[in-house]
């Protein structure tokens, strides 16, 4: 991992919106090993513009969730460089505390606090890392709770709740914190088939209302054709083609992503 100094994201020209865009994730050549011997990330390069959705799609064990965990520091890398709205993810703690005020995550299990409500599980990160009051912050997750269509349910306790339900509140609670951008890591993949659907609507209200920089790892085409500005395949640690969903999906230029969709359309 690289240690040079935290530095402003440049603006860069963006044909396809036709504007200068900033980017938000600037990963260069990110390469990581797991134990020494699994090359689990292969100089892997990606560039996320602020207000973009980017879908990440590929085959179990091609790296994807790995790559975004390093974007919060959840997973270390040990080469390349990856810049989070211009501040270096580095061994600098101050930095990777910086960052993850900016990044709200949401994953596959929903990792909320059993033994708290709802509304307890929203406020404590607003409370004790943003300092907030307690009713402001319990203002804020009630206007999240009803924007994901749960408002009723903020005096529950997790285990009352549907699992659509649950990670509707992970999602309300990973914005509570305000970020700047949401990172989304196959956030339906543990629930039963009837609930993706009200999981996914909700994502695709926040993106295209919010203009929230997002990146999602996920098969569920649908969404990555609705929702997503581009779509990334990634297999056996690379990135092996980006595109516009129109492109992905109906032209794809790589073998291996045409491989990949014959297995999945």
């Amino acid at each position: 991992m690289t240690t040079s100094p935290s530095q402003s994201s440049p603006q860069i020209q963006d044909s396809a919106h036709g504007s200068l865009r900033q980017p938000m994730i600037q990963a260069t050549a990110v390469e990581k090993w797991y134990d020494n011997n699994f090359h689990v990330l292969r100089g892997v390069d990606l560039t996320v513009n602020k207000g973009e959705v980017v879908v990440i799609m590929g085959p179990s064990g091609s790296g994807k969730s790995t790559f975004i965990r390093t974007f919060n520091a959840l997973e270390p890398y040990q080469k390349g460089q990856i810049l989070v709205d211009g501040i270096e993810l580095s061994h600098d703690l101050k930095n990777i505390e910086t960052i993850r005020k900016e990044v709200g995550m949401v994953f596959q299990q929903f990792n909320l606090f059993p033994h708290l409500s709802v509304l307890q599980n929203i406020t404590l990160a607003p409370i004790w890392v943003r300092r907030w009051p307690k009713a402001k912050a319990e203002e804020v997750a009630m206007q999240l709770l009803e924007r994901v269509g749960i408002g009723e349910q903020a005096q529950k306790f997790p285990g009352q709740l549907s699992g659509g339900q649950q990670q509707r509140v992970a999602i309300a609670r990973a914005l509570a914190m305000q970020p700047k951008i949401m990172l989304f890591d196959e956030p339906t993949s543990a629930l039963d088939p009837e609930m993706v659907r009200e999981v996914l609507d909700v994502m695709q209200t926040l993106a295209k209302d919010s203009g929230m920089t997002m990146v999602c790892v996920t098969h569920e085409v649908g969404f990555a054709r609705e929702v997503a500005d581009r779509v990334v395949l990634m297999a056996d640690g690379l990135l092996v083609e980006e595109a516009t969903p129109e492109e992905f999906f109906n032209n794809p230029q790589a073998e291996r992503s045409k491989q990949f969709l014959s297995q999945i359309l």
